[in-house]
């Protein structure tokens, strides 16, 4: 997990999740096998909470980006654009509909105190004058409600008057107001991009990169302020800006307006200036971002292609699904379905081109609006029944789906960004094997002229289309010969791509050559168990180790995150301020574990990889889950001794007083983490047997002592003053304001030497227990853990209370002098009066530790979770 401190760090940002895009997680894997520790930060779904996994060796982070600015952009201007004049119209549809539903309430009123009045008139309870006086009234209280309801209709109606030429006013501003290119000012018309610099700026400054590396426009900006704040702190951070596209000649649609647009391509402008290299996707982009920014150096072409795809079985391709004979001509469109696209063109081909097939692999799905406007124009064309839509396959499976059809096609449509462009399924196709038909965008026209792997034809112009469809389905042999041509390939192929990338990287650092490494990580084992983050009593360590010895094809370590007090052995560690503050210990931990570890114990409900306040081990569980990792969770004591139930079943239990300080604040955590438990299914393992009624459906899991590193040679009960010890971990829980008063006085008596020590370093504590006579554990728990147990390994008497229920669950008899505070003076009298019985008791401890507490038992626990011997 250590990186060395010349390891090259590199933090890419992107704002998408990462998963779908190509090029991203291309260039974090080719960084990635040279060595280079890269973190990706990309944006997490909508109402998702910050996300990790290893993609293609890099860690990625989904960082939960709220948006606030945006949104409060958005609020502002619907706010602005309702605004009417007082009293004309309303506000709401509900307002309008509750002030109507008043007045009808109100009539009704009206004719009930009409009917009461009758009533009362007939049965002789109201006078003549009382009566007239009352339908007086009644009448003017209906010809208020009825101007009230002639009012709402006026206003309604006024309001839907005058509401047309606003809205109309609006249209009319925004048809203009898009359309202006200036002042376009990015901070008031992207106001997302100070978001993001919200979301991500705090981690890089965390994360200290040798390089940020910005993919698209978007994030250039958080990049180069990134950079900024380095200076101050003395460091030079590289800015790397990755161009996905040509901002200025983005293709015009739905809320891509001019001005949209326009804001954008300054917001990179602004900040390209600062970018130590710049990269992009094609050589036309080069040459015009290079004039355009008067670039120093200019933009190096990492092309967007794949690599050479491996032989995948698939279940069916594409002709397989679609059922279609190998002679019937099949066309086929991959990716994204919007009006630029230009499928239409295609679509408005087909009737020109009898017998050809054409099937669109819609991404993300065929299920979207898209994709029902080219339904309608194949039913209105007639050539609905040779058109198929499908959904798309896995990655790693798209050439092999893709291969059994005759030609791909990319007829976009004229844009400026399109004439530059050089998509990645020009690539997926060719490197496939399958020839290409594309628009005659000018980067896509020239390669496929220059390397003759197919057609172009004339954009958005349907007959040319099918003319050029003809002639290459004519000519597909020929094609696919080209295609196959190993030079081709070299050419096209992402290893040539991932090279140019390191070697850009190696001369902007002035490093030693970025090579992808061939080599295989022989230490991976086929299980790796990993337990942590508290290793309490140094348990994880010795399960870890009990596991190893015990079934040696299993590797396992334990994780300590504690402030190191009692200084437990442990394989991993780090301090208490790293798995809380630091980002970049948390991320070296997450990408070790995710890359080597299968199996994965919680302790005491804590998250692994660094938590927050409140946070708790379900934090981590998508995570681990997402990498096939299994996960269950070991508990040790308080946090889930439930302090309720337990003042309900043990009379001289520590949560007596329920106002208590401690009490109050173990109850409150004991709820807390029920919460989280009820909603988790993994298993649960308890430390101590009494735990086991607190957490249902666990399982006992021993701890683990060293019998031999426990051996003590001091004889039990030979000194006349026999040496009585007591070390609490916790003096609330362990009943220390009972025994200290026993044996202080016993102590006074002469009849004992009291030692009464807590917070010593474990190795001294051990030492004192090898030298006692007699170890007092605990006296209100009604249970035993590693204290006593290391007290009976070392042939010491060990006296606490464990109640009989918990004695009947164990194995076999438990060394341990039964005592509570109500008898804990006339016990220590027996035990010092009758030294022989007492000594049987010291030397029966080393066996039952051994039967019971060696770590085999443990280990048994253990195997059913780890899959098995």
């Amino acid at each position: 997990m250590t990186r060395s401190p010349e390891q090259l760090r590199v933090v890419m940002l992107v704002a998408n999740a990462v998963t779908n895009d190509s090029r991203v997680r291309k260039e974090a894997a080719a960084l990635a096998q040279a060595g280079v520790q890269v973190t990706v930060l990309g944006v997490a779904s909508w109402g998702e909470p910050q996300s990790r996994e290893m993609l293609d060796g890099a860690m990625i982070v989904r960082v939960a980006v709220p948006f606030t600015l945006r949104e409060e952009k958005k609020f502002a201007r619907k706010k602005h654009r309702e605004w009417r004049p007082p009293f004309v119209g309303y506000k709401t549809p509900r307002a309008y509909r509750a002030r109507s539903l008043r007045v009808q309430a109100g009539l009704k009123e009206i004719k009930a105190d009409s009917g009461h009045a009758i009533g009362a008139r007939k049965a002789g309870k109201t006078g003549p004058l009382a009566y007239k006086v009352g339908v007086l009234g009644r009448l003017v209280r209906r010809s208020g409600w009825q101007a009230a309801r002639r009012g709402i209709w006026l206003r309604k109606g006024l309001g839907n008057v005058i509401d047309k030429p606003f809205r109309a006013g609006w249209r009319a501003y925004d048809g203009v107001a898009h359309r202006l290119t200036w002042p376009a000012r990015w901070r008031r018309v992207h106001p997302d991009a100070l978001d993001y610099e919200y979301a991500f700026g705090d981690l890089i400054d965390r994360l200290e990169p040798d390089v940020v590396h910005a993919h698209d426009m978007h994030v250039i900006g958080v990049a180069a302020r990134a950079a900024g704040r380095a200076k101050l702190r003395g460091k030079d951070l590289k800015v790397v800006y990755d161009a996905h596209e040509y901002v200025p000649g983005i293709a015009l649609y739905g809320p891509r307006t001019r001005k949209f647009i326009a804001a954008w391509a300054k917001h990179e402008a602004e900040y390209m200036g600062a970018a130590d290299r710049v990269i992009t996707v094609s050589t036309a982009i080069a040459d015009r971002l290079e004039k355009e920014h008067k670039l120093p150096l200019k933009p190096t072409v990492i092309l967007n292609t794949p690599d050479i795809p491996e032989v995948v079985e698939i279940e069916r391709d594409i002709r397989a699904k679609v059922r279609l004979p190998r002679e019937v001509p099949l066309l086929v469109y991959s990716g994204g379905i919007t009006a630029v696209r230009g499928i239409e063109t295609a679509i408005e081909a087909m009737p020109s081109m009898p017998g050809v097939h054409l099937a669109v692999v819609a991404v993300p799905s065929p299920k979207q609006p898209a994709v029902d406007v080219l339904r309608k124009l194949a039913e209105s064309l007639g050539v609905e029944d040779r058109m198929h839509y499908l959904s798309p396959v896995a990655p790693h499976e798209v050439t092999a789906f893709l291969s059994t059809a005759d030609a791909g096609i990319i007829p976009m449509l004229r844009a400026p960004n399109h004439e530059m462009a050089m998509p990645n399924k020009l690539f997926e196709y060719s490197l496939g094997g399958l020839p290409v038909l594309v628009s005659d965008m000018a980067s896509m026209k020239e390669w496929v002229t220059r390397h003759g792997i197919g057609e172009y034809f004339e954009a958005a112009n349907p007959a040319s289309f099918a003319e050029k469809a003809k002639l290459l389905l004519s000519r597909t042999e020929t094609y696919r010969e080209r295609l196959a041509d190993p030079a081709y390939k070299q050419t096209s192929a992402w290893s040539g791509q991932a090279d140019s990338l390191r070697a850009l990287y190696t001369e902007m650092l002035g490093r030693k050559q970025l090579e992808p490494s061939m080599e295989v990580d022989s230490e991976a084992p086929g299980r790796r168990l990993l337990i942590g983050p508290t290793n309490s009593a140094g348990q994880a360590y010795l399960w870890t180790t009990a596991v190893t010895r015990e079934v040696p094809s299993i590797a396992a370590e334990s994780l300590s995150t504690n402030s190191g007090k009692f200084d437990f052995k442990v394989h991993r560690s780090g301090t208490f301020e790293q798995y809380r503050d630091d980002l970049r210990w948390q991320l070296e931990l997450t990408a070790w574990a995710l890359q080597n570890v299968t199996h994965v114990l919680f302790e005491a409900g804590r998250p692994m990889f660094g938590q927050l306040k409140g946070q708790m081990w379900t934090l981590d569980v998508p995570m681990l889950d997402a990498a096939g990792i299994r996960h269950g969770l070991v508990f040790h004591g308080s946090e889930v001794r439930d302090p309720a139930r337990h003042r309900a079943r043990y009379q001289f239990s520590p949560f007596a007083d329920r106002n208590d300080e401690l009490t109050v604040r173990l109850q409150a955590a004991n709820d807390l983490l029920r919460e989280h438990l009820a909603g988790y299914d993994g298993p649960k393992f308890v430390t101590t047997p009494d735990l086991v009624e607190y957490v249902e459906g666990s399982e006992w899991l021993p701890v683990v002592v060293d019998p031999d590193e426990l051996a003590s040679t001091t004889p039990v009960l030979e000194r006349e003053v026999p040496v009585v010890l007591h070390a609490p971990s916790a003096s609330a829980l362990k009943g220390s304001a009972f025994v200290d008063p026993v044996l202080t006085d016993l102590d006074a008596r002469g009849l004992i030497k009291y030692q009464r020590v807590q917070g010593v370093p474990h190795p001294e504590l051990v030492a004192m227990v090898k030298d006692a006579d007699i170890v007092v554990d605990q006296l209100l728990l009604g249970s035993y853990g590693v204290f006593a147990c290391e007290a009976m390994a070392a042939g010491r008497i060990t006296v606490g209370h464990v109640a009989d229920h918990i004695r009947d669950l164990l194995p076999t008899d438990l060394p341990i002098v039964e005592a509570t505070p109500d008898d804990l003076t006339e016990v220590i009298e027996r035990l010092v009066a009758e030294r022989e019985e007492a000594r049987k008791v010291a030397d029966a401890g080393p066996r039952y530790i051994r039967e019971v507490h060696d770590g085999r038992k443990s280990v048994e626990a253990l195997l059913p979770f780890l899959g098995g011997r």
